[in-house]
């Protein structure tokens, strides 16, 4: 079973291929698994891997039940399989982690908290999803939710550490999240999910073989039609901070754009996903989901 995850799952964090209309793929596998060493040195041990989960879970499980779902957290310290997958089995909404992914180098306390962050992005997060009638909202649409959404109230709940990124935080990072961010609270708050989300994006630099992603230096390209699959590194990390620099309130008591009649990808679910996050029909300059894997369809003002 091990061995069927590592080969059925892509580069990074994936959401199962559920899928009967074949709008989600596996991406290529990768074999970090090989490279695990449980004993070895890391930056998060068992006790902490736990202890993440159930604190990130803690959060979340009220508003699952308002949704009317049970949410799990499978726990998998042994396994070294490098990524982890959000699933849904009638109300039973599942995240599984994989101590392999917990034990790379790049990740950070911070860092592992933003990829349980992103799986519950994929039962949250809502549009943009990854077909008109699916439930899983798309890979950059969790990545944007991890930062946007989750990680503010999970770094606001366990704020002791916060303010030393105020000290630690790359002047490039500061400087956006004081523009978008007035009181010092929600700037360090802001520094703290920006380094949770470099953490990760370093590591999909890894998985890629490719130069590690910087703030500084954010991916130009525009899609041509918003993607659901897994975007590129220096894409990754331009949402995980655009979501850091969000300041439109998020409400927690809808899946913006799901189950509408007009299908969960429609302009319909674009306008009420615009009126949770940020989005430049809503007035917003800063916290836009990047053009590297969204294209907006709506373009006039929001009622």
């Amino acid at each position: 079973m091990k061995t069927a995850l590592r080969f059925l799952f892509s580069v990074f964090l994936v959401v199962s291929c559920f899928n009967s209309q074949s709008q989600a793929r596996c991406f290529p596998p990768n074999d970090f698994y090989k490279y695990d060493n449980i004993n070895g040195p890391s930056n998060i041990n068992e006790q902490q891997f736990n202890q993440i989960i159930d604190a990130v879970m803690a959060i979340w499980e009220p508003i699952a039940k308002s949704h009317g779902a049970t949410l799990v957290a499978e726990k998998n310290w042994k396994d070294s399989t490098v990524n982890a997958y959000a699933d849904q089995s009638g109300n039973r909404w599942s995240v599984a982690m994989f101590g392999g992914l917990a034990r790379r180098p790049e990740v950070t306390p911070d860092g592992f908290a933003l990829v349980v962050c992103h799986e519950l992005g994929h039962h949250f997060g809502g549009y943009f999803f990854y077909g008109q009638r699916e439930w899983a909202a798309a890979e950059g649409q969790a990545d944007y939710f991890a930062t946007d959404v989750c990680a503010k109230r999970v770094f606001a709940k366990f704020n002791k550490q916060n303010p030393r990124y105020r000290f630690i935080a790359p002047g490039s990072i500061k400087e956006k999240c004081d523009q978008a961010w007035k009181t010092p609270a929600l700037q360090e708050l802001c520094y703290r999910s920006s380094a949770g989300g470099q953490s990760l994006a370093n590591l999909l630099a890894a998985l890629e073989g490719a130069p590690l992603p910087n703030v500084q230096t954010p991916d130009p390209s525009q899609v041509s039609r918003s993607n659901t699959e897994h975007p590129h590194a220096q894409c990754r990390l331009d949402t995980f901070f655009n979501g850091a620099l969000c300041t439109a309130p998020f409400d927690l008591n809808v899946i913006p754009g799901k189950g509408l009649p007009t299908g969960n990808n429609s302009k319909e679910a674009e306008a009420a996903a615009f009126k949770v996050s940020c989005s430049v029909p809503g007035g917003f300059t800063l916290g836009l989901r990047p053009g590297c894997w969204f294209r907006q369809q709506l373009f006039s003002s929001l009622n």
